[in-house]
């Protein structure tokens, strides 16, 4: 998964979510509301993960340890300890456990997630066609679709980029205030799709699959009027609950590895 809290370097549709209570927020507080309640489930997400390698932990293996004079004193589970040492052991099953056995479950998980986008569908209201943006241009854009990038391909098949940041403004003056402020000095590339009779596709049976399978992220801030707005929040804490594991193990994957 992309960077929750960025704009990625794919593309993004942006705008407003619904809360709850189906009222519209600011979309600055939806976002400050989204990070800090990211912050207390990496936490719970951390706890779980803890719990799960700790089954693999040994007891007491430091009295039956042949190595003389061990100048290592805390031993947590981030400790460099030695090839031949028990510890080091514990470390390999930490690493092979959550390369297969939680990958699956988490990969399970995500499959569930993205099932329960199939309970709703697209209202049309086109707010995802009149502004994308990207970390990339377009001219980057092509050349990934060149080289094959089938998302890249898809992309530049439909968007094209704004002649001017005004003019991508004017398309969602909200969303657009917000990744200036989010990217602060990154460029941001903005786009639209020529594609659109008003607020209609004029090739919605023959949309490309980024279109079709559009929000692919719940974790992304939605236009105000997506009717996936109500994915968004029944699978909100499901989805950061995802994230927060997948980031703890790339953390662990770095330090044991």
């Amino acid at each position: 998964m992309s960077n929750f809290f960025s704009t990625g370097a794919g593309t993004n549709n942006g705008g407003n979510f619904f809360d709850g209570n189906q009222t519209k927020t600011p979309l600055n507080s939806q976002y400050n509301n989204l990070k800090d309640n990211y912050q207390q489930i990496f936490i719970e997400a951390a706890e779980s993960i803890r719990k799960e390698v700790n089954k693999f932990k040994p007891e007491n293996p430091c009295e039956k340890c042949t190595v003389k004079d061990c100048k290592i004193e805390k031993k947590d589970v981030f400790t460099p300890f030695p090839p031949n040492c028990a510890y080091r052991e514990w470390q390999l099953k930490i690493l092979t456990f959550l390369a297969g056995d939680y990958r699956q479950k988490l990969k399970t998980i995500h499959k569930t997630i993205l099932e329960k986008r199939c309970d709703y569908s697209c209202a049309r209201c086109a707010a995802c066609c009149k502004l994308a943006t990207s970390e990339l241009s377009y001219a980057q854009l092509k050349q990934r679709a060149m080289r094959g990038d089938k998302f890249s391909a898809d992309f530049v098949s439909v968007f094209v980029p704004y002649e001017s940041e005004a003019d991508a403004k004017k398309a969602n003056p909200e969303y657009f205030e917000l990744i200036e402020n989010l990217m602060e000095d990154e460029k941001v590339y903005y786009y639209y799709c020529p594609k659109l009779d008003g607020n209609t596709c004029t090739i919605y049976e023959n949309r490309p699959d980024i279109c079709k399978d559009f929000p692919y992220n719940p974790l992304k801030l939605l236009p105000s009027t997506c009717s996936f707005n109500g994915w968004k929040d029944e699978v909100a804490h499901q989805s950061m609950l995802l994230k927060a594991k997948v980031d703890i193990i790339e953390f662990y994957k770095e330090k044991l590895g």
